[in-house]
């Protein structure tokens, strides 16, 4: 067998020399080269990155991806002429499996390498065509032999099995009298099964319900783009939907565990397997259906429709697949009657407990840094290390927490879960954690600001119209034969762009990115106006020339956006102008030069448009925006009050400007207030509705956690509570130490949860520009909010300890 494989990998690697020496399988921009004529030709040309950067478009990227095929070229080689030299060496066989996995996964995450140079794949594919014949002749007999060994096993077990659990006839009435009275003793846990299905599916209705509600006075061009209703329920209802799906499995897995800790009594009375199947399908069917019926009752009352109720059952029944689906090892195991897998008492890891620390550390800090960075603010992706924050942090607190204090004994007895059942008490305390974070840190500060936001003070004026020089008389004439009250501002349109200070990888060919940002740049005397007209108080800038102000146009519920499109770029790049179609890359910094940005500002001087994405106002030194009027007229931004039906006046702008369209679908010439109010306010009620219900969810699983680890752990409660009055404790003793215990679960996560909460709020205040009055504000009510938070679950952990201490 062995010289079979030494054969393949011999073949493998003479057919790899052959390919990089004599196929042309790297594209260049004026001809092709093979692979190791790529490189002759690099180290003999004098200039060794001038020809990567002048033969091949992607440059850079060409030399560092060639060079990671040479690299398992020369690997595959060398491994070839050992083995024709009677020599082998196993770590080279390893060096190449490793190799060969980067090389794939670089060349393949590396679109513009992979596009220019295609047919390199020959070499993977020989390559793992070697490994995956070598590694299936590897252990083919010792295989072979294993499979005749198990097979045998599993015959006698079958067999036996067969015998044992064959019940022959019919079931007695009793019988059937035994599962009726099984399952009405143990109601209170269907119960449970049925309250979490129904909240799902009234959740459900609800959000269906609300959407086509919203959608209704919403207009038709923002509800199907990034900026309308579509945009906040997949951001927002996304969110709940996930929530709402890991709350469904985790009541899923208490009823599937429910069931396996009680089905040695239906084994014991000589169930058959088909019968208990069927048995299980018809409880959680009307577990499912009565949720339906209980969530479906008040939703149809809210709703008064039906549309909603179909939609929201088809997505139910989705989440109930993929719900029980997570659980298909417990349900095999269930129905084939194999015995629940019995969890051992565990330690923690001394050695690696401060390393545990420092990943926790690290983690918590690149939460902080990642959820403030400027191209990604307040973005929930920081989840994932946030929870491998609290992970490590747990685990390497509750580590040295445990090495410290394990001889003392009234910890010993309060704490008995973290000292014997450390990784499991550990996981739940994480996820507790975790859930109080959410609520506190992300969804209840979003709640409170939207409390805070005041839409008639988003739009000042009854009508915001953009008119380009030829149109500005006609515009003037409309206006004033409506009788409106009107004032008109120079100004120059400005188009943020790709950009990045850092070096480009791209070669020759630079992408240019859409949508591109666009927005109102003025003076600096334009801005001073525009505050006195709201009533605000002069504010000096003093900027200088290649000095700007940026000032976002945004409610403080609206998360921080950046100026710039680019996701990686740190100084923006913005062009005075209308957008580009095309441009000639290499002069990116002459089309689209890095500004200098002095101060940034929240504040609403002309309204709220495209939700702080586009439209926010750049001001410009008074010098420049001069020097910039003397070569090209400024279109004038017109600001009417007065009269409402100005805008209908004014509505051949859009017929005028509707080339300019072709940029972004979402920008308008002219924007009505009364429309503009009525988008706000459905997109702030959808988004306050979504924030309650992922609040209560998140709360109800979090409480679920709780119960549920409490529930799971009954018998060993009991026979504790017993042993403690072996040993003669008092009744007001064992209480004590009981509340302890509930507290250990119940308080750590809510003080945890505060601490990252506020940090994380701190942050998000920082990015929304939040002031002195708006601080306070947001204080008062986060405690008033908070405030009830801690009441409810205050009331939790006092019924859990009630239910627990009634156990003897």
């Amino acid at each position: 067998m062995q010289k079979r494989m030494n054969r393949i990998s011999m073949t493998a690697g003479y057919g790899m020399l052959l390919i990089g020496l004599f196929l042309k399988i790297v594209g260049g921009i004026n001809q092709r080269f093979s692979l190791v004529e790529a490189w002759v030709r690099s180290l003999i040309s004098g200039n060794f990155l001038h020809f990567w950067q002048s033969e091949f478009s992607a440059g850079i990227g060409v030399m560092v991806g060639t060079g990671a095929f040479m690299l398992l070229l020369f690997l595959y080689v060398l491994d070839s002429l050992l083995l024709t030299g009677h020599r082998q060496v196993p770590f080279l066989q390893s060096a190449k499996a490793a190799w060969l996995y980067f090389t794939m996964f670089f060349y393949f995450i590396f679109i513009q390498f992979y596009s220019s140079s295609i047919w390199l794949v020959s070499l993977l594919i020989v390559g793992a065509l070697e490994f995956l014949l070598n590694r299936y002749l590897d252990d083919k007999i010792e295989r072979d032999q294993n499979y005749a060994a198990s097979q045998k096993i599993e015959k006698e077990y079958n067999e036996d099995r067969k015998r044992r659990l064959a019940f022959p006839g019919k079931y007695p009435p009793a019988f059937h009298q035994v599962i009726r009275k099984n399952f009405r003793f143990y109601r209170k846990n269907y119960l449970l099964l049925i309250l979490a299905n129904a909240l799902v599916f009234f959740a459900l209705m609800l959000l269906f319900f609300t959407y086509r509600e919203f959608s209704d006075t919403h207009t038709q061009n923002t509800i199907f783009d990034k900026t309308g209703l579509l945009r906040i329920l997949i951001e927002s209802g996304g969110v709940l939907l996930l929530l709402l799906l890991l709350f469904l499995s985790f009541m899923d897995s208490l009823y599937i565990d429910f069931k396996a800790k009680h089905m040695e009594l239906f084994i014991q009375l000589g169930i058959r397997k088909r019968t208990f199947l069927t048995m299980l399908i018809e409880e959680f069917s009307f577990c499912a259906l009565a949720g339906v019926l209980f969530g479906g009752i008040p939703g149809v009352l809210i709703a008064r429709e039906f549309a909603s109720f179909g939609w929201a059952i088809v997505l139910y029944a989705g989440l109930v697949i993929l719900g029980m689906a997570f659980h298909q090892e417990k349900i095999l195991r269930l129905i084939q009657f194999r015995p629940r897998v019995q969890t051992k008492p565990d330690q923690p890891n001394k050695r690696l407990t401060p390393l545990f620390l420092f990943i926790g550390v690290l983690a918590l800090a690149i939460t902080f840094w990642w959820f403030h960075r400027r191209k990604s603010a307040e973005t929930l992706l920081v989840i994932s290390t946030l929870v491998i924050a609290l992970w490590g942090l747990f685990l390497g607190i509750g580590g040295f927490y445990v090495k410290r204090n394990r001889g003392k004994i009234a910890l010993l007895l309060s704490r008995n879960d973290l000292f014997y059942r450390f990784h499991k008490s550990i996981n739940v305390l994480m996820l507790a954690t975790l859930l109080h974070t959410l609520v506190v840190g992300f969804f209840l500060p979003r709640l409170i600001t939207f409390q805070q936001t005041a839409v008639c003070n988003l739009f000042p004026y009854e009508v915001v119209a953009k008119v380009k020089p030829p149109e500005v008389q006609q515009v003037e004439k409309s206006v004033t034969q409506e009788q409106a009250l009107w004032k008109s501002y120079p100004f120059f349109p400005v188009t943020s762009v790709d950009g990045d200070p850092e070096w480009e990888v791209y070669g020759t060919v630079r992408p240019v990115m859409f949508i591109q940002g666009q927005h109102i740049g003025i003076s600096e005397t334009t801005y001073q106006q525009l505050r006195q007209a709201n009533g605000l108080n002069p504010q000096p800038l003093q900027l200088k020339k290649g000095q700007w102000h940026v000032v976002y146009q945004q409610a403080i519920s609206i998360r921080g956006q950046p100026i710039d499109w680019d996701p990686q770029s740190v100084r923006p790049r913005l062009r005075i102008g209308t957008p580009l179609e095309s441009y000639n890359t290499l002069d990116v910094d002459l089309i689209f030069p890095m500004r200098q940005i002095k101060s940034q500002e929240r504040l609403i001087l002309t309204g709220m448009f495209q939700r702080g994405l586009q439209e926010n106002i750049l001001v410009f030194a008074d010098e420049e925006f001069a020097s910039i009027a003397k070569k090209e007229s400024p279109n004038q931004l017109f600001l009417i009050n007065g009269n409402k039906k100005a805008a209908r006046s004014l509505n051949f702008l859009k017929q005028k400007y509707a080339d300019d369209k072709r940029w972004d679908d979402t920008i308008e010439p002219i924007y009505e207030k009364t429309q503009q109010k009525n988008n706000v306010l459905t997109e702030n009620y959808l988004q306050v509705l979504l924030l309650l219900f992922t609040i209560i969810t998140c709360s109800f699983m979090n409480a679920g956690i709780l119960v549920a680890k409490f529930e799971s752990e009954q018998a060993r409660l009991i026979n504790r509570r017993r042993l403690l009055d072996q040993l003669g404790m008092r009744q007001k003793e064992q209480r004590s130490v009981l509340r302890c215990q509930v507290g250990l679960f119940t308080g750590v996560p809510l003080v945890v949860g505060l601490l990252v909460g506020v940090g994380i709020i701190s942050i998000m205040g920082r990015l929304r520009f939040f002031s002195t009055s708006e601080w306070l504000q947001f204080v008062r009510l986060f405690l008033m909010d908070y405030g009830l938070y801690l009441f409810i679950w205050g009331m939790i952990a006092g019924l859990i300890y009630r239910r627990i201490e009634k156990w003897r």
